[in-house]
């Protein structure tokens, strides 16, 4: 009967610290996946592939559908440098 217990508890507290190693892992994916975005948006044209620059260019229109809906929304006041930024961003 002890053994029984022991064995359920010690099933129970695996398949916790397999399920907590699995969140861990799927947030270091989506950092990695996050942070190589932001190295592909950094690095010039001239260094990319084709199929590189076409990657850059959706990851720069998913930012900037993300950042617009931000910058778009009525009632946050704006300073200059921020109304200066975002007509030099649309020209």
């Amino acid at each position: 009967m002890i053994s029984t217990i022991t064995f359920i508890f010690g099933v129970l507290i695996g398949w916790y610290l397999a399920l907590c190693r699995q969140v861990q892992i799927e947030k270091r994916r989506e950092k990695r996946k996050f942070s190589e975005e932001i190295e592909l948006r950094a690095t010039p044209d001239t260094y990319l592939s084709k199929f590189d620059i076409i990657r850059k260019r959706y990851y720069e229109a998913k930012f900037k559908k993300l950042t617009g809906i931000i910058i778009n929304q009525k009632g946050i006041p704006m300073t200059k440098e921020e109304i200066q930024l975002r007509k030099a961003s649309e020209k």
